[in-house]
């Protein structure tokens, strides 16, 4: 039997919440394990006296997709070694170079990555032995012995031991989706804006970055208490709360409005958008980068009976409404909006691309365009 030692964690919002517990739930699909709680301020000597197996499979990041059968193959990987402390897997997302690695094809879906995580484990290849450097390894599979002595929080327990990097074990991290930079919207913002309200402004990085560009005053609105606090420092002004109970209680106006990703989490976006306008300055204009329902690899799941909810991405578990390019258009005329721009975003998918090769002789009127856009870029404007 091998422990699984999972940090205990909560969110104010579904999509963190989700993706814990979905890498809870893949976790616990093997038999013999042997699952624990743990607080992840709390020395890894007391995660370890939780458990009673000989090795433990300790997870520091949450919010990860690990692979079957992950925990064996890491202590098999272990055994090897007579003098490493622990043993990680490779990763997409890691501060030590030798476990950080470019996955050998991309991939959008739940069922991609299994597909990648497959290749990478048959590939065979081979364990690299390695001194840590004190990161947090988002997971590390050790004897309990080691922990018993570690008076410092799990993720910092490798400390600068030995450890083996196993190659052919690959885990997806998730990035924080409230700090990242979407430097892509950046040249939709109109440089003679003075005014801009950004709706899910995460850490304000997209904010801060219009300020250094331009002379505007800066509002974010952000449901995340912790990256509105960091956004506060970077912008002019952040409400913290939901988008729509907010939006209806503003009385500035905006020369522009930036919404990414947001339009899908909320219960009556039609609505939403049709407030917006009231706050939007005449000619004002809205930018927008929302999802495409319509992508193949959507589709190709689709047609395999699965939908797999996620942290981030086409099938984010926080999407309250689904929309193709169509639809878009339709939502915004609906709400008095005048597009003037609609431009897709590319990312290439293997299940997309294999759905694609199979479909593209049988059907004549394919709309490959739409297929192939994740989502899209929209620049509206307020035509009052």
């Amino acid at each position: 039997m091998i422990a699984v030692l999972f940090p205990r964690f909560d969110h104010d919002a579904i999509e963190e919440r989700y993706a814990s517990w979905q890498s809870s739930m893949l976790l616990q699909r093997e038999s013999d394990i042997e699952f624990a709680i743990y607080d992840p301020e709390e020395p890894a000597s007391n995660a370890s006296g939780l458990v009673t197996s000989s090795h433990a499979l300790v997870i520091t990041d949450p919010l990860l997709l690990p692979p079957q059968g992950l925990a064996r193959r890491l202590r098999e990987a272990l055994a090897r070694s007579s003098t490493a402390a622990a043993a990680v897997p490779v990763s997409n997302e890691a501060r030590h170079p030798q476990q950080r690695i470019a996955p050998p094809e991309p991939y959008l879906t739940l069922s991609e990555l299994e597909q990648v995580m497959a290749k990478i484990h048959s590939s065979e290849a081979q364990p690299e032995s390695v001194v840590w450097d004190g990161s947090d390894p988002g997971a590390f599979l050790s004897r309990t012995d080691f922990l018993d002595n570690i008076r410092e929080p799990a993720r910092l327990a490798l400390g600068t031991s030995e450890v083996i990097v196993s190659r052919s074990d690959y885990i997806h991290r998730w990035i924080s989706m409230r700090a990242e930079m979407r430097s892509d919207l950046l040249p939709f913002v109109p440089v003679e804006a003075r005014s801009m309200i950004e709706l899910g402004c995460g850490e304000g990085a997209l904010g801060a970055a219009v300020k250094q560009r331009q002379r505007a005053r800066v509002v974010g609105v952000e449901i995340d208490r912790a990256a509105a606090a960091i956004a506060r420092k970077r912008i002019d002004d952040v409400y913290c709360g939901d988008v729509e109970e907010i939006v209806s209680l503003l009385h500035e106006r905006f020369d522009c409005i930036v919404a990414s990703e947001i339009i899908e989490h909320v219960v009556d976006p039609w609505a939403l958008l049709s407030e917006l306008r009231r706050i939007a300055a005449p000619g004002g204009q809205l930018i927008l980068s929302i999802p495409n329902l319509g992508h193949a690899s959507v589709i190709n799941d689709l047609l395999q009976g699965r939908f797999d909810y996620v942290y981030i991405g086409l099938s984010c578990v926080g999407h309250l409404r689904f929309f193709t390019r169509r639809s878009i258009e339709e939502m915004l005329r609906i709400a008095g909006w005048a597009v003037l721009e609609i431009t897709p975003q590319r990312q290439r998918g293997i299940g997309a691309e294999e759905l694609l090769r199979r479909l593209g002789p049988a059907v004549a009127d394919l709309s490959t365009e739409d297929l192939t856009a994740t989502g899209y870029y929209v620049v509206a404007q307020n035509p009052r």
